[in-house]
């Protein structure tokens, strides 16, 4: 019997291993978060075209004493999440903003410590920024923007801004390098575990057709629009279309928010506070969906109806360059920005603290796609596309 049981066992596990080494061995190393997340293979939804990576990094993660020009708060936009071993620093629009400015660049996690906790240490007494960004994803609206208590930042902080002259640009001019996809070699198959949880979330999808998970996978009005082999569909957070998104009195409380937010940043006199809202993949691409969702976003529509709070309007300056042909402004295998949504973020915050004038520049820079290429390869001549 114990005979029997044995051979049945391991008679599993060479089925187990039949299915799942192939697969190990086939897989480009996944590098998404939408990819991981629900379950889709990178090399069908993985950019073909390499994106660019300053080494080392401009923007450096911010250290405790450290002074910065300029301190951002950010998520995955701004800095790689702990879970995407395969993103590096030195890829985000704040190492563009840096190479186009000039500003130290410290980035923080949006959450770690709460903002608040920073308002009231003496790291920020000491050595104020001149301007600290609140990078948040647009889902993160859903809930109520916390982390902040009033009481302990504003009251010994005078609240007339001094005369500072603005910071004068000058550009590093530094040469990302292009930086690749990596892909499946025969002799260095990425880890079992990531061909088993692809299986245990793509199973459900395939099998029993289960279409409620955490990303959609949604057929594209216009081919062309990312550099993966799937030119039809493309991936999308399933939160991306909830009517929240359209409720204006939500949306007004999370601005009023955020305005305090911004009085107890700039309450020291020195200190410019700047809100950059990311949108997300589905906001940006909903006028080149197949089936447009049934509610569009008001969110940057909503915060731009108040002129006092400093906020970067992202959203449709996003979905011009989409439409005008730019490539892979989000990460076909993700969620967050591909080079060019990197390069325009930075420019727009570029502008925007020019115009606030915090930021002294000759002449704001166009919206032009840089498409990096492979040195010594065919596709290696450097073009630059006409976006604006």
């Amino acid at each position: 019997m114990r005979g029997g049981l044995d051979r049945i066992v391991l008679r599993g596990l060479a089925l187990g291993a039949a299915l799942v080494l192939p697969l190990a061995f086939a897989l480009d190393p996944p590098e998404g978060d939408l990819t991981r997340l629900g379950g889709f293979t990178e090399n069908r939804f993985g950019p073909t075209v390499p994106q660019a990576v300053f080494v080392p990094p401009l923007a450096e993660a911010a250290r405790p004493g450290a002074s910065y020009d300029a301190l951002v708060f950010g998520d995955g936009f701004s800095r790689p999440d702990a879970e995407e071993r395969h993103t590096p620093y030195g890829q985000y629009w704040t190492d563009h903003l840096r190479n186009l400015t000039g500003l130290s660049m410290g980035v923080r996690p949006a959450d770690a410590p709460p903002l608040a906790a920073y308002l009231a240490s003496s790291d920020f007494r000491e050595r104020p920024p001149r301007i600290l960004v609140v990078q948040l994803s647009e889902r993160d609206l859903k809930e109520r923007v916390g982390g902040l208590d009033l009481s302990t930042v504003t009251a010994p902080r005078p609240h007339r801004a001094a005369a500072l002259r603005p910071i004068a640009a000058q550009p590093l001019d530094r040469q990302p390098r292009p930086r690749e996809r990596a892909r499946a070699r025969a002799w260095n198959p990425p880890p079992v575990g990531d061909a088993l949880d692809l299986l245990m979330k793509a199973l459900p999808r395939t099998l029993l057709n289960v279409v409620d998970g955490p990303v959609e996978e949604r057929t594209l009005a216009y081919a062309g629009l990312f550099s993966s082999a799937a030119t039809t569909t493309t991936l999308f957070h399933a939160e991306d279309f909830r009517p929240w998104r359209a409720d204006r009195r939500l949306l007004e409380e999370r601005r009023a928010r955020l305005h305090a937010i911004q009085d107890a940043v700039e309450a020291n006199g020195v200190t410019r506070f700047l809100l950059l809202v990311a949108p997300d993949k589905g906001t940006v691409y909903a006028d080149f969906l197949l089936a447009p969702p049934p509610h569009r976003s008001a969110v940057d529509e909503v915060l731009g109806a108040d002129p006092t709070l400093q906020a970067v309007p992202l959203a449709s300056g996003l979905t011009a360059l989409a439409a005008g042909g730019v490539r892979d402004l989000y990460a076909p295998n993700g969620s967050r920005w591909g080079l060019e949504g990197q390069l325009y973020a930075a420019r727009t915050v570029a502008r925007t603290l020019a115009r606030m004038g915090v930021l002294a520049i000759a002449e704001p820079s166009p919206d032009v796609a840089t498409l990096p290429c492979r040195p010594m390869q065919a596709d290696c001549t450097p073009y630059r596309t006409q976006t604006d």
